[in-house]
């Protein structure tokens, strides 16, 4: 079967003062974990591979907001098993840190760039992890899901960008 491996290109980042830093947190992650995607129309496994800190022998850290996988999140604890290739596989979610991750996509005739979305995000607390001009996830505390989620909406309503969350099943 033909794989696909979706890896984030930065690691996940706050606003400070106007720009976009790293998280600590994030930059210090020391490995990346997979986690299994459903395969596309063609039947290709489509893998992503998030940041993490390797806990111990079968947990890890997440360190990366998921921009694919659903119903795990930024500081989840995951167990891991080493696969055959080498790297690190997810196979189950040990601690749900519960926060809450929001996928926005900024697709053709979208009203907003990145640099907007990554702003006004940034400044509702949000942590942004970029994965192409056009898609950026978001991370927030639980505290603070309804503000994001009710800016998303209007946003959304007005034509600039559009969203979904990163959340199926029930926490």
């Amino acid at each position: 079967m033909q794989q696909w491996y979706k890896e984030h290109p930065s690691p996940t980042g706050r606003v400070e003062a106007g720009q976009l830093v790293p998280v600590p947190e994030a930059s210090a992650a020391d490995t990346i974990v997979w986690w299994r995607l459903p395969a596309d129309a063609d039947g290709i496994q489509v893998w992503e591979g998030l940041a993490a800190q390797r806990l111990d022998a079968d947990r890890a850290m997440v360190r990366a907001v998921p921009l694919f996988a659903y119903d795990v999140g930024y500081g989840d604890e995951v167990f891991v098993a080493d696969s055959a290739e080498g790297g690190l596989v997810v196979t189950g979610v040990a601690s749900d840190r519960g926060s809450y991750t929001f996928r926005v996509w900024l697709g053709d005739g979208a009203g907003d760039d990145v640099r907007a979305v990554v702003r006004e995000f940034g400044e509702l607390g949000c942590l942004i992890e970029g994965y192409s001009d056009k898609l950026v996830g978001l991370s927030c505390e639980p505290g603070d899901a309804q503000t994001v989620a009710d800016a998303l909406h209007r946003a959304e309503q007005q034509g600039r960008l559009t969203y979904e969350t990163g959340r199926q099943a029930p926490a």
